[in-house]
């Protein structure tokens, strides 16, 4: 089977879809392909939509406050961006859309694009009515939350993450700042902070130092690496609340949950 051949069976496979928005995007997401489940539910056509950036399907509120580069900026950081939000057909409707986005690379490891899919939850009569309820249910605390990191891009997107769950969040980039904001606000109630911080104070040292100021502050560690290969070199102790990069939305949610709480394993 030639090139031509598998180029026209991947199309026939994705336009068979058409319960599920399929989207190719290149590096500046700007659309490439567009599927028959994507004009389904959005009611573009691919000539009128094909070329476009993705974030002509978002809201003016989510396109005003930037969402589309975070959505980005998340997706190459934590290896996939996975929510349900708003989107807006063609027709001005909103709809509530499951929505994953990856990046993807070339063999030299060099960005060439995104690969998105994406399901209604709510039926565009209904959406707009739902948008609220959905919301509110997908908020878990008002707890406060000091995050450290020193990658501007992390930072950023675990922060929106925090704040979209409910929780008041203080984003430093440093543990020298992370330590200053410690001790000027007592009600937080945890740290999450990154554990390789090159030039400066490392995750654990920044955590040893907090619980000095605060003893019994909850802390939650963040690392690309293995949990066991960083307590092998002595970087965390054992049984330290680790959540691995890259992590999605939910395994976030779910671990500060069981840390605020106490009832991690």
């Amino acid at each position: 089977m030639n090139e031509f051949d598998h180029g026209i069976l991947r199309q026939l496979f994705i336009d068979a879809l058409p319960d599920y928005a399929v989207v190719l995007l290149d590096a500046e997401g700007i659309i490439q392909i567009w599927n028959s489940g994507a004009r389904a539910i959005l009611g573009y056509d691919q000539k009128e939509i094909i070329g476009k950036h993705f974030s002509c399907a978002y809201t003016k509120e989510d396109i005003t406050s930037g969402t589309p580069s975070r959505v980005l900026a998340e997706a190459r950081e934590m290896g996939r961006h996975d929510v349900v939000g708003r989107r807006v057909r063609k027709d001005g409707v909103e709809v509530e859309v499951q929505r994953v986005i990856i990046p993807l690379y070339n063999q030299m490891k060099v960005l060439v694009g995104y690969g998105a899919w994406g399901s209604v939850v709510t039926s565009p009569k209904t959406a707009t009515a739902s948008v609220q309820p959905m919301a509110a249910a997908s908020r878990q605390g008002s707890e406060k939350i000091l995050v450290v990191d020193d990658d501007e891009a992390v930072l950023e997107v675990a922060s929106t993450q925090l704040k979209s769950l409910g929780y008041r969040v203080i984003a430093v980039a440093n543990g020298a700042q992370a330590l200053k904001m410690l001790a000027e606000s007592p009600d937080v109630d945890l740290l999450f902070t990154d554990v390789s911080m090159p030039g400066g104070m490392g995750g654990r040292e920044v955590a040893d130092r907090a619980l000095q100021i605060r003893p019994g502050l909850k802390v939650l560690f963040a690392s690309g690496y293995f949990e066991g290969a960083l307590v092998g070199k002595g970087d965390l102790q054992a049984e330290v609340n680790l959540l691995v990069k890259p992590y999605r939305k939910k395994d976030l949610a779910q671990k500060v949950k069981e840390v605020l709480s106490g009832t991690t394993s």
